[in-house]
């Protein structure tokens, strides 16, 4: 038995800082990537076991089942998500060591294009680029590689089984035809759906090839669509059952196979719960016996194909057309819109494939005089997306390069690159798959087209905007008041072009904000570094001159800029920038403006600014928007607190006379109720701040202070000291676990329990996360205590809290 989960997002990253910016359809989460991975991607990595509803088990699906993760998924889960990134890593090594060297993960083509849409040199680059970076994660060679939509075609495959991939999976109507793997066997077509049971040899040229396993249609739809994890131990039990085969049917092994396929998002996302579900699955197949757990390299090692297949070209998984939906008005969507077509999909793939043509002519040409082989030096690329930075774009170079480079010329080269970078995101197929141009998805592509666009200006002078915008102006919109694709480009892309400068006034507008005096910092995908920096206050005014350098991560280009930042105070903030010329400009510049603030006059100040700055600059409108909200709540919360004291003092003064109006049943006046509610939030948020997890007074403390604002019924905001609770209750879990203390067990137990009584939210999955080792070990597999130290009331209470089951009395 294999079950085979296929995790994927689409790149979300703004291409121009490299880092996904808030989204707001995953609020409550920061962005979809955030969310996902906290329903599904973390949630497998500790997927509970659950007995009459209480937590039994702790594991981790992806040990027991096969799974492939997007490349730049796993690019964003490296650096955002490091604890479950890891635990994604070692559960591949863990399933090594039980499958004689055959871990679970598979690989996957690099940016998740439709393959088959793709010309041969960028299929190659796709599939080598997985192949590296697979290499790279998980220390080992790819067996298998999973293609985007399952989308195969003859050169796909063909192209894989040279770079060494021995399997793929895909879906039975792939299917074309089969014949037994002896000498003048004669073909019989698939007439309804193929024997999923076995694998199959496919031999694209005749000499190289390649294991198919073809996935169990109806189980993976039952999972997916069909409402399967509903009950994982039933669902369990109806796959075991499947192997059950027909008497009538010789199968052509006698060591069957049941394997099924689906989006891993399945568990967890689009299926609340799923990952339990899938859990329940697992636990029922090796509970009934009937079947073990394998992955396909552990398979295929042990079962040699018998039986040839031929698949049908240009065919995949999600479209009933082949690869129609990623080009063509061919039906296949999703959701349900009365008179909405798909029409704008061909004239969007048009002008996509117009202009990489030109991107590639552009790359070829211009990369030539720095590159000995330039498509051979793109395959080679992916050691640098792996190894961003000075240290991986310098022995890309001595590796590629024609001769030796200036530090100008290697900035030149890495933009070609980084343009080929961007060119195949443009083709990340989920721009095409969904209902209209105006999807998030779509303009994601779009994205990344003008990131391409710029890069090509850049180092050619060429100019290929205008006509991708025309062909763009083709795919029309299924809603009237957006228009065209041309239209989106406009409104949705071009806005988000970032330059230099914008990246260097938004740190030194968060720097002045904060008075922050970092002199080297990292900012997105650019290194910061302060050269020279003067400030002089006045009153509730701030000037800041100086000189910076500013560098990319990604192309190492270099720029030295000479900014004056005028801070006003609360959000009046001004910075202009321009290019550094000589160091004696600079320090007249400098001097003159710094003289000129130290006279105190305002006017004449801006004047001089302006006079060497010209009219431009940046304000906190040019914050980007995770940093501007940040900047905003902080200048709203400071000016509140310069109220606190008048907040507190009329609290203070006047809670006896409140107390008899509760007693006497008087409304409250409106202003106290304000006053009252800043000072109990307050209290609760500085109750738990900064706390080392000693004393059992907080829950205590946090009691009264609650029941004192129900009193008077004031409604409390708990969105603060819930953080500020979490940081505390998991501090007195880290200490429960080292030195077994029963005392900050109890305190656990009063702390939630209040939490719960209050309708307070708390993380509780990691706080089971980070018990469970414990739980384990106090529990032997018969449930019995054999750690008679740790039995104790509080470790008890706490285990019951935290909802693991116990044995009976």
């Amino acid at each position: 038995m294999c079950i085979h989960a296929h995790f994927y997002q689409p790149p979300r990253e703004n291409p121009w800082i490299d880092e996904v910016e808030t989204e707001e359809s995953a609020a409550p989460f920061h962005d979809w990537n955030e969310r996902i991975t906290r329903e599904c991607y973390g949630s497998n990595t500790a997927s509970r076991i659950l007995k009459d509803g209480k937590i039994l088990e702790i594991v981790s699906n992806y040990e027991k089942i096969s799974f492939n993760f997007g490349p730049t998924l796993l690019t964003w889960l490296e650096r955002h998500k490091p604890k479950e990134y890891e635990k994604i890593i070692s559960a591949d090594r863990i399933s090594a060591e039980k499958r004689g060297g055959h871990g679970n993960a598979v690989a996957q083509v690099y940016n998740h294009s439709i393959m088959p849409l793709n010309g041969k040199r960028d299929k190659e680059t796709q599939i080598i680029w997985g192949i590296k970076d697979f290499l790279y994660r998980f220390g080992r060679q790819p067996e298998g590689i999973w293609f985007a939509e399952t989308a195969i075609d003859r050169e796909s495959l063909l192209l894989a089984a040279k770079h060494g991939i021995k399997f793929t999976i895909l879906a039975p109507h792939q299917a074309k035809r089969i014949r037994p793997i002896k000498p003048d066997a004669e073909w019989e077509t698939v007439e309804n759906e193929i024997n999923t049971r076995v694998p199959y040899i496919y031999r694209p040229d005749g000499e190289n090839e390649i294991a198919i396993f073809f996935y169990d249609g109806a189980l993976s739809h039952s999972i997916a669509f069909g409402g399967g994890l509903n009950d994982g131990h039933e669902l369990g039990r109806s796959i075991t059952s499947a192997f059950k085969t027909d008497e009538n049917k010789e199968e052509e092994t006698n060591n069957p196979i049941i394997n099924l396929a689906t989006d891993g998002e399945s568990y967890g996302h689009h299926h609340r719960f799923g990952e339990m579900a899938l859990s329940a699955i697992l636990e029922a197949i090796e509970a009934e016996g009937k079947a073990a757990l394998t992955n396909y390299g552990e398979y295929l090692e042990k079962n040699r194909p018998t039986v040839e297949v031929d698949i049908h070209e240009n065919s995949s998984w999600s479209c009933a057309h082949g690869v129609e939906r990623w080009k063509s008005d061919c039906g296949c969507s999703v959701g349900a819109h009365g008179g909405w077509n798909q029409k704008w999909r061909e004239p969007l793939r048009g002008a996509l494939n117009a202009l990489k043509e030109k991107l590639d002519a552009v790359f070829e040409e211009g990369v030539s005089q720095f590159i000995k082989s330039p498509w051979d030096a793109r395959n080679g690329y992916i050691d640098v997306l792996t190894d961003r930075g000075k240290t991986g774009i310098y022995a890309f170079i001595e590796k590629y390069g024609a001769r030796p480079l200036e530090a100008h010329q290697v900035t030149e080269t890495m933009k070609y690159f980084e343009m080929q970078v961007a060119a195949m995101k443009m083709f990340t197929s989920c721009g095409w798959f969904f209902n209209d141009v105006s999807g998030l998805e779509t303009i994601q592509i779009l994205k990344y087209a003008a990131r391409a666009i710029d890069l090509a200006q850049q180092v050619s002078l060429i100019r290929l905007e205008d006509r991708f915008i025309e062909d763009l102006s083709k795919s029309l919109s299924n809603v009237k008041e957006i228009g065209t694709g041309a239209d989106l480009y406009e409104s949705r892309v071009r806005p988000l072009r970032v330059d230099p400068r914008k990246i260097a006034a938004h740190k030194l507008i968060i720097n002045a904000l904060r008075r922050e005096e970092e002199t080297t910092s990292r900012i997105y995908s650019y290194e910061l570094e302060l050269l020279d920096r003067h400030l002089e206050e006045y009153l509730d005014t701030m000037l800041m001159v100086g000189r910076l350098r500013l560098q990319s991560s990604s192309t190492l280009e270099t720029q030295e800029l000479v900014f004056c930042l005028l801070h006003f105070g609360g959000h009046d903030v001004n910075c202009a920038l321009h290019p550094f010329l000589s160091t004696d400009i600079y320090e007249r510049i400098r001097d003159e403006l710094l003289d000129c603030f130290r006279k105190h006059s305002m006017p004449d100040m801006i004047h001089a600014v302006e006079e060497h700055f010209g009219h431009k600059y940046y304000t906190i409108k040019a914050l980007f928007r995770d940093e501007r909200k940040k900047v905003v709540e902080q200048l709203l919360t400071d000016r509140i607190s310069r109220f606190g004291e008048a907040y507190q003092s009329l609290f203070e003064e006047n809670s006896k006379l409140m107390d008899f109006f509760a007693d006497v049943n008087v409304p409250m006046p409106e202003e106290f109720m304000i006053a009252a509610k800043y000072v109990f939030e307050k209290r609760l948020n500085t109750l738990f701040l900064n706390v080392n997890g000693d004393g059992d007074g907080y829950a205590k403390n946090m009691g009264h202070i609650m029941d004192e604002a129900a009193k008077w019924k004031i409604k409390l905001s708990y969105k603060k000291v819930e953080k500020n609770i979490d940081s505390f209750l998991k501090n007195l879990l880290t200490k429960v676990s080292a030195e077994l203390d029963d005392n900050s067990a109890m305190v656990v137990v009063e702390t939630l329990r209040r939490i719960k009584h209050r309708g307070m939210n708390t993380n509780l999955w990691e706080m089971q996360n980070m018990l469970y080792p414990l739980f384990r070990s106090v529990y032997n597999p018969t449930n019995e205590f054999y750690r008679l130290e740790v039995s104790k009331p509080g470790f008890v209470e706490l285990f019951k809290a935290l909802g693991f089951a116990l044995p009976a009395a």
